[in-house]
């Protein structure tokens, strides 16, 4: 007799999506999150955030991104 093997949950990791302050290089969150699984297939729409730490408003590439929990 066959038995299934137990299914094994993996869990879902979900990271804010932060950009560092060019001019205070602090870290700024974005407002927006991703599955950390998903996020190098992820394609950011309209990656621009208002800086709490200077006022301005920042546009941002992917490779300026931080994951956080």
């Amino acid at each position: 007799m066959l038995t299934k093997a137990p299914k094994v949950s993996v869990p879902v990791v979900i990271k804010r999506i932060l950009v560092r302050c060019p001019s205070t290089g602090k870290l700024v969150a974005t407002g927006k999150t991703v599955k950390e699984s998903l996020w190098e297939a992820t394609k950011l729409k309209l990656p621009k955030t208002t800086c709490p730490h200077c006022g301005g408003s920042h546009t941002f590439a992917k490779k300026d991104v931080v994951l956080a929990r």
